[in-house]
C-alpha cells in the first residue's frame, strides 16, 4: 500500500487557521458592539446636556435624563455607567463613561461620551423705539401718482 505523506497535513492546519479565524470574527463583533455602545453613550450624553441646559433647570435633572435614556436604550450593551453633569452660568458638560458588552473573553473596552452645550438664557424682548424718535431716519413719503403701483 502506498500512502502519502501530507495526509494528515489538512487536520494539522484546520487545527490552527480555525481558531485564528474564529477569534478573528469575534473581534470584530466585538468592535461592533464597542461602535454600539459608544452611539448609545453619545445619545444619553445628548439628552442629559439638552435637558441640563434648559432655562431653569439643573445638573441633577439632566443627570437623572442621562441616567434614564441609558437604562431604556442600553442597559445591556453598556454597563458600569457613570454620568456626570456640571453646569455653569454659561454652559453645560456631559460626560458618560461605561464599558461596552463582552464579546470576546477578557476583552474590556471603555467607553466615553462627552458633550459640551451652552445654557439657554432668557432674554427679554427690547421694546422698540418710536420709527420717528430722535437719532433716528425718517421716512420718506411717497408721492401719490408714483410708479410703484401703491398709489392711483
Amino acid at each position: 500500500m502506498t500512502g502519502s505523506r501530507d495526509g494528515g497535513a489538512v487536520t494539522a492546519e484546520l487545527v490552527i487557521a480555525m481558531p485564528l479565524l474564529l477569534g478573528l470574527i469575534m473581534l470584530v463583533i466585538q468592535a461592533g458592539v464597542f461602535l454600539h455602545a459608544t452611539h448609545i453613550a453619545q445619545a444619553a450624553a445628548n439628552r442629559a446636556a439638552a435637558v441640563a441646559a434648559a432655562h431653569g433647570s439643573t445638573a441633577a435633572t439632566g443627570q437623572q435624563a442621562g441616567q434614564a435614556t441609558l437604562a431604556e436604550i442600553g442597559h445591556s450593551i453598556l454597563t458600569d455607567t457613570d454620568v456626570r453633569v456640571t453646569r455653569s452660568a454659561t454652559e453645560v458638560r456631559v460626560e458618560i463613561v461605561g464599558v461596552a458588552a463582552t464579546v470576546v473573553p477578557g476583552v474590556h473596552w471603555q467607553v466615553k461620551a462627552v458633550v459640551v452645550r451652552p445654557t439657554e438664557v432668557f432674554v427679554a424682548p427690547a421694546v422698540l423705539a418710536c420709527a420717528s424718535g430722535p437719532g433716528r431716519p425718517q421716512p420718506t413719503p411717497i408721492p401719490k401718482g408714483a410708479p410703484d403701483g401703491r398709489h392711483r
